[in-house]
């Protein structure tokens, strides 16, 4: 039999572009003479819409495009494609509001209802705020075959930790019950590792079954769904999507009869790219907000250079604009590097100085005036506290307020710049990272530098020079911090895995390099720095920095998230603590 894997790009109260897609499924299917299509989890509302959910009328349109779908079924043509699509689900009786379902939709009517059984609770995931848990399996009759539905995280009973697994084993159910294939609808965001481990849990539970796994793809505010939906049958992998750049209806040819050939089985499935990932967030996001164009600060450097290129594959090149803003600290190597980068990317160069010494005198003047000894302004004056970090940081503020203006005057949103190794440490201006969109903000510095590298537009000399804010002479980011070699391992093992004393980073490092984990620019320069005397007494601040940036992060402009752990929806963390 042939079965439609619909992987499709939804968004949260999209009512009739979501229809739009599913009705388009529906057709192929048909048209294929397909016994069943399969939609991503939530299909029909988005995923994910959180308190959208709550609104009366959210529920209305959400309960008309079901009913959309189960009238275009009972039309000619249409009566033997079984249609399993996602669905809001009211909850009439106890517990909480509504049900993350599955219709079975055939020749006119719903034939059989799926409620997710298991709701994930960790990271950026909250179902157990809304959903109430649904009991039972649910199969339904597929020709000769008998299939079962599950959703998501219904494949999912060990995440690998105990304290997340599940007393329910939706999958092990149904192998007992003797299922010959399961019905999976996802949406299920991208994590680096993301698809090894699910091909791993799917290869340790699904026995004789087959599996035809639907997951959406796109970019959805923090997340990014990497589609890569995929067909498990006799324990080959035999059909894998690696289709990022549309909406894709694959039919796949399986449960076959003794008299029907099977597919050739995929042996080494391609992995997505992350920095196709970055460019696909990036692209939903600008085109689901409604703009069309895009405006960022160039400095010359590495994030602003690979937030460029990202930018200019997104939306294309001539809908980007670079801003080169020089100061009397900056270089005018940095500023040629920027203006022969945005040449080789087409998009925009504009170069907009910036003077900060005048605006600080002048502001000082006008905050001294008419005071008394006992004001802040004078006895900070007065005893030689003032803090010149204020004068040198004064420069990136004038460049936001440049971006701001762009942006507020001409329509284009505005791209913050920073790298996660950044924002851990708070090196960065309060407004550096408030603006729309952070393309990079998941990716460590050796991310950052992997994939700039790959790329041809950004010129070797930015590759290759000192990373720098140039907010002061000879100023550097590493001598002001640590090594990035030090400093992505540390922040890394802090954020992801909770790990806060030295022996314990000592530890991991020595694990991590063991299996060869990327974990930095220069492993030898990070196992010689936890050698050094230094390192024990070093590490312990470097961490109640971290810790002490809290209050920043917070206020920082969503990114895609791509790492177990990312700043965001998914970290909760006070900001207010006497714990690091």
């Amino acid at each position: 039999m042939q079965i439609c894997l619909a992987q499709i790009n939804t968004t949260p109260g999209d009512f009739s572009g979501n229809w739009a897609r599913i009705r388009a499924g529906i057709l192929r299917a048909k048209a294929e003479d397909c016994s069943a299509i399969i939609f991503p989890e939530l299909a029909i509302p988005g995923y994910l819409s959180q308190d959208l959910m709550y609104h009366e009328h959210f529920l209305a349109e959400n309960t008309q495009v079901l009913n959309n779908v189960i009238a275009l079924s009972g039309e000619s043509g249409f009566e033997s494609l079984h249609i399993v699509v996602g669905y809001l689900e009211v909850n009439m009786g106890p517990g909480k509001p509504f049900y993350n379902s599955a219709a079975v939709i055939l020749g006119g009517r719903q034939i059989a209802n799926h409620r997710k059984l298991l709701l994930p609770f960790y990271d950026v995931f909250d179902e157990q705020r809304y959903f109430e848990p649904g009991q039972g399996l649910t199969i339904i009759e597929l020709g000769s075959a008998r299939i079962g539905i599950a959703i998501c995280e219904d494949l999912w009973n060990d995440k690998g930790e105990d304290h997340y697994a599940y007393k329910n084993n939706p999958l092990a159910r149904y192998r007992e019950a003797g299922v010959d294939g399961i019905f999976s609808l996802n949406s299920s965001p991208y994590v680096h590792g993301k698809l090894s481990q699910r091909l791993t849990s799917i290869g340790a539970g699904l026995g004789d079954m087959a599996l035809f796994y639907v997951n959406q793809w796109g970019g959805q505010d923090e997340l990014v769904f990497d589609g890569q939906s995929l067909v498990v049958e006799s324990e080959q992998l035999v059909y894998i999507s690696e289709q990022v750049k549309a909406d894709e209806y694959a039919v796949v040819t399986c449960l076959a009869a003794d008299d029907r050939s099977k597919p050739v089985p995929i042996r080494k499935p391609r992995t997505i790219a992350l920095y196709d990932l970055l460019v696909l967030s990036l692209k939903d996001y600008v085109d689901k907000s409604g703009f069309e164009h895009i405006v960022l600060a160039s400095s010359g450097g590495i994030d602003s250079a690979l937030v460029a290129q990202i930018a200019c594959d997104a939306v294309g090149a001539k809908q980007v604009h670079a801003i080169r803003m020089p100061s009397i600290y900056s270089t005018s190597a940095s500023s040629d590097d920027a203006k022969m980068l945005h040449e080789n990317l087409g998009c925009w160069d504009y170069e907009v100085p910036i003077e900060h010494q005048s605006v600080i005198k002048g502001l000082n003047q006008n905050f001294s005036l008419n005071q008394t000894e006992h004001n802040l302004v004078s006895h900070t004056f007065s005893n030689g506290n003032y803090n010149e970090i204020a004068d040198q940081n004064m420069q990136a503020r004038l460049r936001d307020l440049y971006v701001m203006h762009f942006s507020n005057a001409f329509g284009a949103m505005p791209l913050s710049t920073g790298n996660k190794t950044e924002s851990a440490c708070g090196y960065y201006t309060h407004f550096d990272m408030n603006f729309s969109f952070a393309p990079i903000k998941d990716l460590y510095k050796r991310q950052v530098f992997e994939l700039a590298q790959k790329k041809e537009s950004i010129p070797r000399a930015i590759l290759e020079k000192p990373p720098s804010a140039e907010l002061a002479p000879n100023q550097t980011d590493e001598a002001s911090l640590l090594p990035y070699a030090i400093l992505d391992p540390l922040v890394q093992a802090y954020i992801e895995n909770y790990i806060n004393q030295f022996d314990a980073f000592s530890s991991w490092v020595s694990d991590s390099l063991s299996r060869q984990d990327s974990i930095s620019l220069d492993a030898a320069v990070l196992s010689h720095w936890l050698e050094e005397p230094e390192a024990r007494d070093r590490y312990p601040m470097l961490i109640r920095l971290i810790a002490s940036m809290e209050y920043k992060r917070r206020q920082t402009c969503p990114g895609p998230k791509v790492s177990k752990v990312a700043f965001g929806m998914g970290r909760r963390i006070p900001i207010v603590k006497k714990f690091s």
